[in-house]
């Protein structure tokens, strides 16, 4: 079953022309490296909240879907220290752009995927 990580941020004053940079290298890192760095994810998906009127409102959040929770944690865990090849998946790590205090995680596992709709 599947494990969701959402991870959300504001990003810093004026940080915003270089918060749109990291992400886009971000994605590039991570796809290339998807097999050997982050196999134990399913997805990565990226979203920036609006409102009802489709007002952006500063905030974004980093939907992360891994194939499980044990994979979730295998990934956490090995990532911990940033180092071996995490040290250089850290020059692509947007934070130095996020509001830190603004920072946001959740968790959440399907339910009832056989009643899930598709159209």
């Amino acid at each position: 079953m599947s494990f969701i990580e959402v991870e959300s941020w504001e990003v810093k004053p004026g940080h915003g022309n270089d918060h749109d940079e990291i992400i886009k290298q971000w994605f590039l890192f991570v796809e290339k490296h998807h097999d050997t760095l982050f196999s134990e994810w399913k997805s990565a998906k990226y979203f920036r909240q609006v409102d009802s009127q489709g007002v952006p409102t500063g905030r974004y959040i980093m939907n992360f879907e891994f194939h499980s929770i044990q994979g979730h944690d295998a990934y956490k865990e090995r990532r911990k220290n940033w180092d071996g090849p995490y040290e250089t998946y850290k020059s692509v790590d947007p934070y130095e752009h996020f509001i830190v205090e603004s920072v946001e995680l959740e968790y959440w596992e399907p339910q009832e995927q056989n009643l899930w709709l598709d159209f």
